[in-house]
């Protein structure tokens, strides 16, 4: 089923719900629904557009033509399927930093677009602070010790505001994504672990600096 099918669908179903317990403006979500896309996608655009300008002008070529087109659609469905700001605002990112890499594909973007746009912004946070940990750790040159890594994600994770009941569950959640693996530590403890994908979306996005405090 298309977008164009599924937005209307989405919309009579919530107007045939609002009817049945008696809400007012059943018969006008159709019309809020179109405009709440129509604001989606525009807010959309002014995301990537804002991305692509940062840091000066990139030098797109005729190359880049039909891999645009085919990511820009991609993009497009996170859009519709209703993927929040700070998720638009990293897939740009993204966008951005596989062009720098000369690694402009689409496949290499529906990999990112699919672990990444429904995210939730605690997932987020798990993330950039885990980038931004492992990316201190590289530069010291020093052997990566994986004590030292869960440690200080724990310790920053907690002055954000993170109790240590939230953050075993939020670091497990994020192994679907393949960004960090977990093992079971002393006491039972999970220890989170980054993977060569958390190196690898460090690379291309922004991503520690994107969400900056607990919402």
């Amino acid at each position: 089923m298309s977008d164009k099918e599924l937005i209307p669908l989405g919309a009579a179903i919530a107007g045939d719900i609002m009817s049945a317990f008696q809400l007012p403006g059943g018969n006008t979500v159709s019309k809020i629904a179109e405009k709440w896309l129509e604001r989606k996608r525009a807010e959309a655009a002014e995301i990537l557009i804002n991305e692509v300008s940062i840091g000066g002008p990139i030098d797109f070529s005729e190359h880049d033509v039909d891999p645009l087109i085919e990511i820009s659609y991609r993009f497009a469905k996170a859009v519709n399927d209703g993927a929040a700001r700070e998720n638009l605002r990293l897939l740009a990112q993204v966008i951005v930093g596989l062009k720098k890499n000369k690694a402009l594909e689409p496949d290499k973007f529906r990999k990112w677009a699919n672990t990444l746009e429904q995210l939730t912004r605690d997932e987020l946070m798990v993330i950039g602070k885990a980038v931004s940990i492992k990316r201190r750790m590289s530069a010291t040159g020093a052997a990566f010790n994986t004590n030292e890594f869960a440690n200080c994600l724990r310790s920053e994770l907690t002055s954000s505001g993170y109790a240590q009941t939230e953050i075993d569950p939020l670091c497990a959640s994020l192994v679907r994504t393949g960004l960090l693996l977990t093992a079971s530590g002393y006491g039972g403890v999970i220890v989170p672990l980054p993977t060569s994908w958390l190196d690898e979306l460090g690379a291309l996005a922004d991503v520690e600096g994107l969400v900056g405090t607990r919402g």
